[in-house]
């Protein structure tokens, strides 16, 4: 049995859904992942770790807990095969989230005088918009022509 159908079955539930929709799912996601992270950060903030180790410690766990339910209850594309490739991808792009909410909350503290624990939920806005945009651009998409990425034409 020829797997174009599934293929094809994909790409329209993928439509279906949309930006707006998986957006909202993804809002959802990043929620739970959010309670998550700014557990740990507060906890390892109250355990004496510093704001930027908590920042990291929490957004770790958060990233986890953002694949999970993404891959489970959110995108209905996917763009990789290996489920490896697909994990460390995600984690590429949250290693680059983290990069931006590091650099938030470095000018927030550093350069406006904001209290560590807001600098951190104004730069959760960034970090949500940046990582949400590369994952559906990059993992969560419709596969081209039946094919996913790392794929390349049968010879």
């Amino acid at each position: 049995m020829s797997e174009q159908p599934l293929v094809e079955l994909q790409a329209h539930h993928a439509t279906q859904r949309g930006w707006l929709s998986e957006g909202g799912g993804y809002l959802l996601a990043s929620a739970a992942a959010l309670l998550a992270d700014l557990g740990v950060f507060a906890l390892l903030a109250h355990l004496g770790w510093g704001w930027y180790a908590a920042a990291t410690g929490g957004f770790m766990l958060g990233s986890v807990v953002a694949y999970v339910i993404s891959v489970r209850w959110v995108f209905a594309a996917r763009s990789f095969r290996s489920r490896s490739a697909e994990l460390a991808t995600f984690v590429l792009i949250g290693c680059f989230g983290l990069l931006v909410v590091q650099g938030v909350m470095w000018l927030c503290i550093e350069w406006f005088g904001v209290p560590g624990s807001i600098a951190r939920v104004v730069a959760v806005g960034f970090s949500f918009t940046i990582n949400f945009v590369l994952r559906k651009l990059i993992l969560f998409r419709s596969r081209v022509r039946g094919r996913s990425i790392g794929e390349g034409e049968a010879a």
